[in-house]
């Protein structure tokens, strides 16, 4: 026992020197470098992968580089191609279109409109990402 109280206080003391060493070597060495790099744009954030698309008009049909929104003539039904090589893209540029259509036609929630959506690409699209899932 009487080994445990002397070496008690000593790995006490050195866990606060090695905690404080780190601490001042973080807050006076690594962070104002780090700062330093930011400033001098040696250091950027990574870039997305994806671009958000905004469409520049409300009027049917609905194009961008991302999406086409089409309306039938006579049938009301929405028809939406939407460009994507990878399945993630897909999705991406398809919740894109959905706000698109969204606040094309005035709605929150597009549950009661026929809305489909089709890859332009060929894409071998789920099924859960090809139909509404608002609702």
């Amino acid at each position: 026992m009487d080994k445990i109280n002397s070496l008690y206080p000593r790995v006490l003391q050195g866990s606060v020197v090695i905690l404080g060493a780190a601490l001042f070597w973080f807050a006076f060495v690594y962070y104002p470098k780090v700062v330093t790099d930011f400033k001098l744009g040696k250091v950027l954030p990574e870039k997305t992968v994806f671009k958000p698309v905004v469409a520049s008009s409300y009027t049917f049909p609905i194009t961008t580089y991302a999406y086409k929104i089409e309306v039938g003539p006579k049938s009301g039904i929405y028809y939406v191609t939407v460009s994507g090589q990878t399945v993630p893209e897909y999705v991406f540029n398809r919740d894109n279109a959905k706000l698109a259509l969204k606040t094309a036609i005035s709605l929150s929630s597009l549950c009661n409109i026929n809305v489909v959506y089709a890859s332009s690409s060929g894409l071998d699209v789920p099924l859960q990402y090809r139909s509404v899932s608002d609702c």
